[in-house]
């Protein structure tokens, strides 16, 4: 009996050995495909994550760099500020404007007649109604429509293009200033400062075509064909380029002080620079205000003074998105040589620079708001992109 019970005891033993090998097999094999189904849902959600950011991001970024700091800053620049009557009319109703300065809106209007008046001093009302119908009639003076982004957005989707307006020539002067560059950095002994003024000054015309396309309804064949010759842009803007050149690289060496010698790059492709300080609030906050400071007192008064030079240029019968200041009208192109830059100057009221910093004022601090919400987003990102494509560990 007791020998029965020791082979039994012997046999089980053994077959516990035996099988020991081939269940540490099985759960190896297990746990490898589980890791390789891990490794794919993480590629796959990868992939998906990307194709988000790009969907979500890419609008946010040509908005940022084309829209808001291109776009609409030159608009702004060539609108008139004293244009706007103090009463807006309904759209789709025609109108008649009599001798004593009223406005008859017509049969189909509920007989409205609207009396204008330019007093801007707050103490009469802007516009007279018999009956008394305010619909779609500010009973304020009118501001200029680039006063306000969201007014400056919907004109542009209202009269085609949207953010994209003018975007075409925008692409071409890229192209002929990036070509134009690249073949002058081959030159040795050049300097990328002169490379970059000569590749402006080339480019001049297509970007006058940019202005135009961007301030007008015109099309782009008509356009071309009614802009200038070179020469006679190339004279008229060619002291402002090369001004607005030298601007850009005293902004660049005085801006960036605060935030100590440059340490490498943020990114692999070398486009964010990395400072020694960047991790200091203070130094970064010196920095904000000291770039914006620079480029409201140095950099906003030459593209103020390219943009209405350029803005001469355009033909008499062209349409505009906006009403054109009347000094930009002014002068022909047939008077404009290397000094017409000074009548630009000259020309733009008090009141227009402190209108054009406040637009500037708000695209900074829309850009800034705007460039801390997608880094939160990404980081935010990041950190639940960690958490779900952690491996699961075996207990």
């Amino acid at each position: 009996m007791a020998s029965l019970l020791i082979t039994r005891g012997l046999h089980s033993l053994i077959a516990s050995r035996d099988s020991t090998p081939n269940e540490n097999v099985a759960w190896n094999a297990i746990t490898r495909r589980d890791s390789e189904k891990q490794q794919v849902f993480s590629t796959v959600l990868l992939f998906i994550w990307f194709m988000v950011n790009i969907v979500l991001f890419v609008p946010v970024l040509f908005i940022l760099v084309y829209t808001l700091n291109r776009l609409y800053p030159t608009l702004a620049i060539v609108e008139a500020t004293d244009f706007s009557p103090d009463y807006e009319l309904v759209a789709g109703k025609e109108v008649d404007i009599d001798d004593d300065r009223k406005v008859d809106a017509g049969r189909n209007s509920k007989d409205i007649t609207i009396v204008a008046d330019n007093s801007f001093d707050g103490k009469g009302s802007s516009a007279t109604l018999i009956p008394d119908e305010t619909a779609g009639i500010p009973s304020t003076p009118s501001q200029p429509v680039t006063s306000g982004l969201l007014a400056t957005l919907r004109l542009l989707r209202a009269t085609g293009g949207g953010i994209f307006k003018a975007y075409r020539w925008r692409f071409l002067y890229n192209c002929v200033v990036g070509i134009v560059f690249a073949c002058l950095s081959s030159v040795p002994y050049l300097p990328y400062f002169a490379a970059s003024i000569i590749a402006s000054l080339a480019a001049t015309k297509v970007e006058t075509a940019w202005t135009h396309a961007a301030v007008s309804t015109q099309r782009d064949g008509r356009l071309w064909k009614k802009l200038p010759s070179y020469l006679a842009i190339l004279k008229a803007t060619a002291v402002p380029l090369v001004a607005e050149a030298v601007v850009i690289e005293i902004i660049n060496a005085v801006a960036f002080l605060p935030l100590g010698p440059r340490t490498g790059s943020v990114d692999p492709l070398g486009v964010l620079p990395r400072f020694a300080h960047n991790d200091n609030g203070t130094r970064i906050t010196v920095f904000i205000v000291l770039f914006f400071t620079l480029y409201t007192c140095f950099l906003v008064p030459t593209e103020v003074i390219l943009t209405r030079t350029r803005a001469t240029m355009l033909p008499d019968d062209a349409s505009t998105l906006v009403p054109l200041d009347s000094s930009i009208r002014s002068q022909t192109v047939e008077q404009m040589g290397f000094m017409s830059w000074t009548h630009a100057w000259r020309t733009f009221s008090r009141a227009s620079w402190v209108r054009i910093v406040k637009i500037y004022a708000k695209i900074f601090a829309t850009t800034i708001l705007i460039v801390f919400v997608v880094f939160g987003l990404i980081f935010a990102q990041v950190l639940v992109s960690s958490v779900v494509m952690q491996p699961s560990t075996a207990h």
